[in-house]
């Protein structure tokens, strides 16, 4: 109960017109580091050309960042530190006029990749013109690096989400600003699953309903029905990044609490690998798929995975619909109210274009306000800049 109260009176604190400081906290825990950059530096490190049109056209401004350790809720409802980082504009402006960005990344192997430790995600492009961008690192990277990535685990990827958005809200209040209470949600892979995900907590748990206005979601080529993408990729026995099926394994393991049989998962040198490889979190996916030099999953499984009469993967698979945002077609317990806009590339070889569809098909039976952009004859990562394009055009026009 008491918790209860002090989480309303957070609530209360961050919406007046106080000017004090804010100095007790209920998540920000600390600020770890402070950069003043402007648009070159932001684009050398996500390795993008600063002399492409795309950068030219940008606004010459100098944008902050900031990277934070919050509290959170781990997947077996534990307390648990997290981090992320925040980007907005450097000068002194009115942050709650445009709004804020929750930008969810897509799929990282290595640690010194997430938001808090690079100190730069492709969403914070948008501080350049005036959005306050939060951006978490997810459980398993940065503060929390020690821990088991929950990969594609719904309500732990909703939490910590929102959590971040609760600790940035405290971070501004900390230096007498505030920001908006509309938040436009985006994520591309893995960012776009995290996108609804963090949208079906918010609507669906109370302590969390009037914490935020949800303007609306951009999600790109994210995999909302496991069960159809997981069993697109054994159909087909193939996948142009196959490093996400341990990914997905490991993380509904930890989760969902399975204790899965990795013998019975992972074929070799996989399951002698698996620790180094994937777990270390030193490698990118890239980097991880170049080791695994298999593009085959039975290959890359074992011969007891494909057999859905299994216990080991009967438990695997009821995790899969468990964190499916959709199932068999139904949204399950929950019917978003915010407007939706799902992106996919056609030909795409990483998270296949069968599971939005599938997603949008489904939104639609339900009512919801839904609309399907398809990224045509392009592949996962190639699709990603026009995903970005997409939602900074529809934004700023």
């Amino acid at each position: 109960m008491k918790k209860l109260l002090l989480y309303f009176l957070l609530l209360f604190t961050l919406t007046t017109c106080k000017k004090a400081p804010l100095e007790d906290f209920l998540f920000l825990v600390r600020v770890d580091n402070v950069e003043v950059i402007d648009k070159y530096t932001l684009a050398a490190r996500l390795k993008q050309n600063p002399n492409s049109t795309l950068y030219k056209a940008l606004p010459n401004k100098k944008i902050k960042i900031v990277s934070i350790v919050y509290n959170t809720i781990d997947p077996k409802g534990q307390p648990i530190l997290a981090s992320g980082a925040i980007f907005y504009p450097s000068a002194d402006i009115d942050y709650e006029r445009l709004g804020t960005i929750l930008a969810l990344h897509y799929t990282y192997g290595a640690n010194y990749e997430v938001p808090s430790q690079k100190m730069g995600v492709t969403e914070g492009l948008f501080s350049l013109f005036g959005y306050v961008v939060v951006a978490p690192d997810y459980i398993g990277y940065g503060a929390s690096k020690d821990k088991t990535h929950p990969y594609y685990d719904v309500g732990s990827t909703g939490q910590v989400a929102a959590d971040m958005l609760l600790a940035a809200k405290e971070y501004f209040a900390s230096i007498s600003r505030k920001v908006a209470h509309k938040v436009t949600v985006m994520g591309y892979s893995q960012g776009g699953q995290a996108s609804l995900a963090f949208l079906k907590f918010v609507e669906t748990t109370p302590l969390y309903q009037d914490a935020f206005v949800i303007d609306q979601v951009f999600a790109g080529g994210g995999a909302y029905d496991l069960i159809k993408s997981y069993d697109t990729f054994v159909a087909k026995d193939y996948s142009s990044q196959p490093v996400t099926i341990p990914l997905l394994v490991l993380g509904m393991d930890y989760g969902d609490s399975l204790d899965l049989d990795l013998s019975q998962m992972f074929a070799q040198p996989l399951l002698s690998k698996y620790d180094d490889w994937i777990l270390s979190k030193k490698y990118t996916t890239d980097e991880v798929t170049a080791m695994m030099k298999e593009t085959k999953l039975t290959k890359i499984m074992a011969p007891q995975a494909f057999d859905t009469n299994n216990l080991n993967t009967k438990k695997f698979r009821k995790a899969l619909r468990n964190n499916s945002l959709i199932v068999y077609g139904k949204i399950t317990n929950w019917v978003p109210k915010a407007k939706i806009t799902l992106l996919h590339a056609t030909a795409d070889t990483i998270v296949p274009y069968e599971n939005t569809e599938s997603a949008y098909q489904a939104f639609l039976m339900a009512g919801c306000n839904v609309s399907k952009v398809d990224i045509k004859n392009k592949d996962h990562k190639e699709a990603g800049q026009d995903f970005y394009t997409y939602v900074m055009l529809h934004l700023l026009i």
